[in-house]
């Protein structure tokens, strides 16, 4: 007895399926816990850290000796929401360019 064979062809409109998930409902609150987690991860590696103090005029209090704080958000973009960590202090853009701290948060 011969089978009968019978075959899908599926094809994805590319462009309407980024446009269904850049817009799916939960995507602004996935993005933003995972954008939670990054910052978390950079601020508790860049916990360490401490820029210099220094007097800005020789005369007035010493400035710096500041801990670096990393902040996030989810913007919404032109094509859907973006997440955006970034240094939140010149402490954090020090620790991130002497450790790379933002890239080994992700």
């Amino acid at each position: 007895m011969a089978s009968a064979q019978t075959h899908l062809k599926v094809v994805v409109n590319e462009a309407k399926a980024r446009h269904a998930i850049n817009n799916a409902e939960n995507l602004p609150q996935a993005l933003e816990a995972k954008v939670d987690e990054i910052v978390g991860k950079a601020n508790a590696l860049g916990a360490g850290y401490r820029t210099a103090k220094y007097h800005r005029d020789h005369e007035s209090p010493a400035v710096g000796g500041t801990q670096p704080k990393y902040t996030g958000d989810v913007q919404r973009g032109k094509k859907g929401p973006i997440g955006l960590v970034h240094t939140g202090n010149y402490a954090a853009m020090k620790d991130n360019h002497l450790h790379n701290t933002l890239l080994k948060s992700i």
